[in-house]
């Protein structure tokens, strides 16, 4: 091999692996200080994905013997078969993180074994194989990726399940919508079975190497994207849209289901009395103190406030006028945000939005539009 050509391939693949230990340290050691003592809840799977990402320094014979055939197709062979668990465990722990396995399912990571552990030794140079052996790891890879790969389809289907679910009225800006990371992943460990899959059976350096690149920036991409405090896990049962706190309200889970029946269709089940209450007491939270403002707020949070559950915040809000939480929520934000342009046309829009509590100022300009404002920048030109 060209000398040219062997720096190539060899710098593509210490890229991929330095990459994975990156990923390791970020998953093992990482600790947002502003959510330490959330960090369980927020990020459960990263102790498990941290462990996958190290797996892949298992790659190094292939490092030490770049386009050797036996390394080639052993690293290959691991690739296609460890890549496609590491997809199937990050999204399950990411999503669905309320699944409790039990210590026999562990049995799922021991099949890959049967033909890795042999090429492995043969790629370090401590047993040769018969000729035999590359037809039949082939054949053994093949069957073992077409039911990770039927599993990672079952995974994906289950995630879009989940995201049909999701009421988005409870959130306050679309940044926050929980199915927004659901949509870029869904079909993510699909495609990366099927590129590694073509990897393998194509059995070439050169493939390899663009691989290699190719997942090198997936990687970056990836551990940094997880890194989200504010998505919230998909609950699998089916009874609520999402696990909302690691100590939920009882009578939440059974109710939220309900939670967007408009309050003209069913009967009122608070007093008069007790709405004009609860009517002060919002009022309160948005105008004296400003409760829109901040960011990531969800429904949740002012059923927190108010001491109240989804059902009675969903009839206080569309008695008092508002058609869901995220329009109250982005009325308020929209005025404030006003004021603060005509009070101060000289201040960054994206520290206004910030004050007002949208995540970016691409999120004011379209709740501007949603609510049929003209754009920001207009009002600070009248």
């Amino acid at each position: 091999m060209p000398a040219n050509i062997y720096l190539i391939f060899f710098s593509a693949n210490l890229a991929f692996i330095l990459t994975n230990l990156y990923g390791w340290l970020l998953k093992w050691f990482y600790r947002p200080r502003a959510y330490d003592s959330e960090f369980g809840r927020l990020f459960p799977a990263q102790r498990a994905v941290g462990w996958l990402y190290l797996l892949q320094v298992l790659e190094l014979p292939y490092l030490l013997n770049i386009g050797q055939a036996d390394a080639l197709l052993y690293v290959n062979a691991f690739s296609v078969l460890v890549f496609s668990l590491q997809m199937l465990v990050m999204c399950e722990g990411y999503f669905f993180p309320e699944v409790h396995h039990r210590p026999v399912d562990c049995w799922v990571f021991l099949p890959p074994l049967v033909p890795l552990l042999p090429l492995l030794l043969q790629a370090i140079g401590l047993i040769r194989l018969p000729e035999w052996h590359r037809p039949a790891t082939f054949i053994i890879v093949g069957l073992l990726f077409v039911w990770y790969f039927w599993r990672t389809i079952g995974m994906a289907l289950r995630i879009g399940r989940a995201m049909r679910c999701v009421n988005e009225d409870n959130y306050a800006d679309s940044d926050d919508f929980p199915t927004r990371f659901g949509e870029k992943i869904q079909w993510l460990p699909t495609g990366i079975c099927v590129l590694m899959a073509v990897n393998f059976f194509i059995d070439d350096p050169t493939v390899k190497a663009f691989r290699d690149v190719l997942f090198t920036v997936v990687n970056i991409w990836f551990c940094i994207y997880t890194l989200n405090p504010w998505r919230k896990p998909f609950d699998i049962s089916g009874k609520n849209e999402m696990a909302v706190t690691a100590e939920p309200f009882a009578p939440e889970n059974q109710q939220r289901n309900d939670a967007a029946i408009p309050a003209d269709e069913a009967s009122f089940r608070i007093t008069d009395n007790r709405y004009s209450e609860l009517s002060r007491h919002l009022e309160t939270l948005l105008t004296d103190e400003r409760i829109f403002s901040e960011q990531h707020i969800t429904a949740d949070t002012l059923m927190k406030r108010l001491g109240i559950n989804a059902n009675y915040l969903t009839e206080v809000i569309q008695r008092s006028g508002y058609s869901s939480f995220y329009d109250m929520i982005s009325q308020h934000r929209v005025r404030y945000a006003i004021s603060l342009i005509r009070r101060h046309p000289d201040r960054r829009m994206a520290d206004i939005a910030d004050d007002c509590g949208f995540t970016s100022q691409s999120s004011m300009a379209k709740a501007f539009a949603s609510q049929g404002k003209e754009t920001p920048s207009a009002y600070r030109r009248c």
